[in-house]
C-alpha cells in the first residue's frame, strides 16, 4: 500500500508539473539580453500576459539562440514547435512571404511614410502568407544605409565590384540593380565578415551600430537615396495558440497585433537613429547625398520594384493590388 500510495503522488506531481510547463509559453529570439526588444517589447510582453492571468500563462523568454542558434532557422522553431513564440525576419525564409516582403523595395511605400501602420491597414491583404502560424506582430525598421567598412559611398558607380551584405532575396536585387554584387547571411555574422573583408559593406538599419557592434568595423555610412525596408515578426506555432482558451486568446491579442507592432517600429527606429548620432559624434562620417545624387539610385530601384510586382502577379501573387494599398 505505501508503494502505491508514493506512486500515486509522484503520478499527480507529475501532472502538476506537467499543466505548469504547458502553461509557460517558450518565445525564443537569437539576440543578446542588451538588445532593445528583449528589454522593450519581448519581456514586457511576458510580464503583461502574467499580469492578465493571474500567472496561469508565462512567457518564458530565451534569448541568445538558446532554443537553437542562428537567426534563419527561427520560423522552422515556430512550425516545429521548438519554440511557442519566435521573433523572425520573414525575409529569412522569402519563399514563404512573396507579397508581403514587397514591402522590403526602396519606394513601393512613398518617401518617409510609417510603413508599420501602413502594412496593419492592409494586413487582411497578406493574411494568407501567415497562415502557417498566428501572427502577433509585423513592423519595420527605419530604412536602410549602406554601412562600409573602407569604402565612401558617394555616387551609384562607387558600388561596382563591391560585396555587401543582404538579409533577403529582395535586397540582393537591389544591391544588384546598384551596382554591386549581394551577399545574403544572418546579421550575426556580419561583423566579422566586415572585419576580415568577407564583404565590403551591409545594407541595412542604422540601429545594428550599437545592437551588434557593427561600429566598431564601420567607417563610413551613406544615407540619402530611398533604403530597403527589412521587416520583422512575432510569430507563434497555431497548436500553442489554439491550446490557449478563449479568453487567454482575446488578451493576447490586445497586447499584441497592430499597436504592439507601431511600438517595435519606434523601438527599432529610435535605435537607429541615436545609434548613428552616437557613432557619428565618436568619429564616423555619414555621406548624406544631395537629391541629385540620390536620384540615381532611386531610379534603379524603382525599374526594380516595377519588374518584381509584374513577375510576382505572372505567379499569380497579387502583387500589385498591395503596392497599390501601401501607396494610398
Amino acid at each position: 500500500m505505501k508503494i502505491l500510495k508514493s506512486l500515486l503522488v509522484g503520478a499527480a506531481a507529475l501532472a502538476i508539473s506537467g499543466t505548469a510547463f504547458a502553461d509557460e509559453l517558450k518565445l525564443a529570439h537569437f539576440s543578446s539580453t542588451k538588445y532593445h526588444l528583449h528589454n522593450e517589447m519581448f519581456l514586457p510582453l511576458a510580464e503583461k500576459i502574467k499580469e492578465a492571468t493571474g500567472g496561469a500563462i508565462t512567457i518564458r523568454v530565451y534569448p541568445g539562440g538558446e532554443l537553437g542558434k542562428g537567426p534563419v532557422k527561427q520560423y522552422d522553431r515556430v512550425l516545429d514547435g521548438v519554440a511557442d513564440i519566435v521573433y523572425a525576419l520573414p525575409g529569412y525564409t522569402a519563399a514563404q512571404f512573396k507579397q508581403t516582403l514587397l514591402v522590403e523595395l526602396p519606394g513601393v511605400v512613398p518617401g518617409n511614410e510609417d510603413i508599420t501602420k501602413k502594412m496593419w491597414n492592409n494586413i487582411d491583404l497578406v493574411s494568407g502568407e501567415f497562415r502557417r502560424t498566428k501572427l502577433l506582430g509585423l513592423w519595420s525598421a527605419e530604412p536602410a544605409k549602406l554601412l562600409m567598412a573602407e569604402k565612401k559611398i558617394e555616387k551609384l558607380s562607387d558600388l561596382a565590384g563591391l560585396k555587401i551584405r543582404v538579409p533577403s532575396k529582395n535586397t540582393g536585387r537591389v544591391i544588384e540593380a546598384w551596382g554591386a554584387t549581394a551577399v545574403s547571411m544572418p546579421i550575426t555574422q556580419v561583423y566579422q565578415a566586415l572585419d576580415t573583408g568577407v564583404v565590403d559593406g551591409v545594407l541595412v538599419d542604422t540601429s545594428v551600430l550599437s545592437s551588434f557592434k557593427l561600429g566598431e568595423v564601420v567607417k563610413y555610412v551613406t544615407t540619402g537615396m530611398d533604403g530597403s525596408n527589412s521587416l520583422f515578426m512575432l510569430v507563434m506555432n497555431r497548436d500553442s495558440w489554439s491550446g490557449l482558451d478563449a479568453d487567454t486568446q482575446a488578451k493576447l491579442e490586445g497586447m499584441t497585433g497592430a499597436d504592439m507592432s507601431q511600438g517595435g517600429h519606434v523601438t527599432m527606429s529610435t535605435a537607429g537613429v541615436k545609434a548613428l548620432e552616437k557613432w557619428e559624434a565618436a568619429g564616423g562620417e555619414v555621406i548624406r547625398l544631395t537629391p541629385e545624387q540620390a536620384v540615381e539610385f532611386d531610379t534603379a530601384s524603382a525599374k526594380l520594384a516595377e519588374k518584381l510586382i509584374a513577375e510576382l502577379e505572372g505567379d499569380g501573387i497579387k502583387a500589385q493590388e498591395w503596392a497599390d494599398a501601401l501607396k494610398k
